[in-house]
């Protein structure tokens, strides 16, 4: 899988909105929305700082771009790329392709089974027409090492159990 220069340069400025998120004490996942080549916005993870456990970096800048998406897409048939330092949840997913965003570019896989491992083909013909390319594996090495940071930080049992699945999941 090959990724460009352009796509480096914007995972680079996810994993600093990660950091910041880690130096903040929570969950280091950084995200950064383009749209046609432009940097739109990032963000970053605030579950634990704002207590909204639906504060997920890619969330928050879906919900906080979504008039600007809307007209992007449908006025211009822009391309949105969302990139994101870990595998997309479920959730977050589901608002990308609601969004219509074209392509989501990830550094780190989920252990638990990242919702891109959705089989696009078992949903209706709506979905599969708006369903986004997903590219993995950009910069995994340095999402991974700020994950493994804060979850040796969290020290408690039900962290730790993650930690294992990450360190499993990572020397495979």
């Amino acid at each position: 899988m090959e990724f460009s220069s352009k796509d480096n340069y914007f995972m680079n400025l996810a994993l600093n909105e990660a950091e910041i998120a880690l130096n903040n004490g929570d969950f280091p996942v950084g995200a950064v929305l383009v749209i046609d080549g432009r940097l739109i916005s990032k963000r970053r993870n605030t579950l634990y700082c704002d207590t909204n456990w639906a504060s997920h970096a890619e969330l928050s800048i879906i919900n906080e771009n979504s008039k600007i998406i809307k007209q992007s897409v449908k006025n211009n048939n822009s391309k949105v790329v969302l990139y994101t330092t870990l595998e997309p949840c479920l959730m977050c997913l589901g608002a990308a392709v609601l969004h219509r965003v074209a392509r989501i570019v990830f550094a780190c896989p989920d252990p638990h089974g990242g919702a891109t491992l959705l089989n696009p083909n078992n949903l209706t013909e709506w979905y599969i027409r708006k369903w986004p390319k997903i590219q993995g594996g950009l910069c995994r090495e340095q999402a991974y090492i700020l994950f493994i940071q804060f979850m040796k930080q969290k020290n408690t049992p039900s962290w730790n159990k993650i930690l294992k699945l990450f360190e499993d999941m990572y020397n495979k």
